[in-house]
């Protein structure tokens, strides 16, 4: 039985399938030779039907996480109903089924590392704790980058450099 898995491409962002034991793909968007060993696969999908639904959510996550976090931002400041622990109460299930937007991250540590992989684009977790603006150890600025790619806020275009999504 043939698997497939999603893959992300690295230049634009568009999330696409590929036959699991494939050693590369190109993008339909931008024509990028994508070699899959250096890629992250999102989801493994034993039907081309599921595929098509793991492209689908994930492509909808890619394109409305960063848009959904601000929006959600801006309405827990204008003095709305806020979520506190819902970063911390979503299951990566809920995640992964797209049930609703992504939550507001409640840390600092959170808004911290938005806030750098917005201006510098992209680093790794050494890359980026070294450039915070608040205090934080390796293992927290790990932890919470896992928890922020499980959101669909960032990405990893290569294995061990994070991105925003935009």
């Amino acid at each position: 039985m043939m698997a497939y898995v999603v893959i992300v491409c690295s230049k634009c962002r568009l999330a696409r399938g590929a036959r699991e034991n494939a050693k590369t793909a190109s993008c339909p968007r931008c024509g990028r030779t994508l070699c899959l060993a250096e890629l992250r696969k999102y989801h493994r999908a034993e039907s081309l039907s599921e595929l098509a639904e793991a492209i689908g959510q994930l492509n909808a996550k890619l394109k409305d996480g960063l848009g959904a976090y601000l929006e959600e931002l801006g309405k827990s400041r204008a003095g709305r109903r806020r979520r506190p622990h819902a970063a911390k109460n979503a299951s990566k299930a809920d995640v992964d089924r797209g049930a609703g937007p992504p939550p507001v991250p409640a840390s600092k540590l959170d808004r911290a590392i938005l806030a750098y992989l917005d201006l510098k684009g992209q680093g790794s977790a050494p890359t980026i704790q070294a450039g915070l603006s608040l205090k934080a150890s390796p293992e927290q600025v790990e932890e919470r980058l896992g928890a922020l790619l499980r959101l669909g806020l960032v990405f990893e275009p290569v294995a061990g450099q994070y991105a925003l999504v935009r």
